[in-house]
């Protein structure tokens, strides 16, 4: 275990095991999956396979840090870290098959998952996971499922692209605040404090202009061609339908898409 990890002390019968004290406590070790960029890219342009590969990767390095503290004979240390490392080898089995919604990959891949799920509340059951990290590896199992689920139903999952963008956001995305002078003590006695209302503030703007969400949905209909809402929006599963409404609504209004229809019936395009 690194040095100076927090630790805290099972009272589950006296045995004086181990575990780690926090699900956050972990993220110090896990930011070396984030330290460099894998330029190794065997799910080619599919962003439903490696953002699944990516989530996978994490569940698979967070469980083998929460098993550390584990007997080497206790049968669930070794049946989790084989099933995580199972799970790795499944999904880039995938690269071909990940919107064939009867896949049999895919079932096995949510098979595991549901057995992993199954596992880490054995290991709360047992004393040697706290409930709370036990709840957070099984969110984190559960959305990986959802995840490849909604990654079938895409039409286009093949064709889009991902970079480290989509999980840190690049300082290029960050909107540059203008430096404004302090007003007097005079002035500030004159004019009234006006609150910030944050709810209305816009999103991070690319250099163009544009959010980051926005360019996102411009890539989809770009692929697609003319698409309705629930088109775009099953493309960009970690989005609303409610959001990628309000980004096309944007993007019309701006002149950069053309709307079709109305209502229910209402289709969009990139404007020629």
């Amino acid at each position: 275990m690194p040095k100076g990890h927090n630790k805290e002390v099972s009272r589950t019968s006296g045995s004086g095991i181990e575990s780690v004290r926090d699900a956050r406590d972990i993220s110090n070790i896990l930011s070396i999956l984030d330290s460099y960029q894998i330029k190794t890219r065997p799910f080619g342009a599919n962003i439903s396979g490696e953002n699944s590969y990516k989530r996978a990767e994490r569940i698979c390095a967070a469980l083998h840090i929460m098993t550390n503290h584990i007997s080497e004979g206790e049968p669930l240390r070794s049946i989790i870290r084989n099933k995580s490392i199972e799970l790795l080898t499944i999904i880039l089995e995938l690269r071909s098959g990940l919107r064939t919604s009867a896949s049999e990959k895919g079932q096995s891949a949510l098979a595991i998952i549901r057995e992993l799920i199954s596992l880490v509340r054995l290991l709360a059951v047992s004393g040697f996971l706290s409930i709370s990290n036990a709840n957070a590896l099984t969110e984190a199992l559960d959305e990986l499922g959802s995840l490849i689920v909604v990654s079938q139903r895409s039409t286009l999952a093949e064709q889009l692209t991902i970079s480290r963008e989509d999980f840190v956001p690049s300082p290029s995305s960050q909107v540059s605040v203008p430096r404004v002078e302090r007003p007097s003590v005079s002035q500030r006695r004159t004019q009234p404090t006006q609150a910030r209302d944050i709810s209305q503030e816009s999103p991070p703007q690319t250099p163009q202009g544009l959010s980051s969400r926005s360019e996102r949905v411009m890539e989809i209909l770009k692929l697609g061609g003319v698409l309705g809402i629930k088109d775009v929006s099953s493309n960009l599963p970690q989005y609303s339908e409610k959001m990628v409404q309000r980004e096309l609504a944007g993007l019309v209004e701006q002149g950069k898409v053309h709307k079709i229809g109305s209502k229910r019936w209402s289709r969009y395009q990139l404007v020629q």
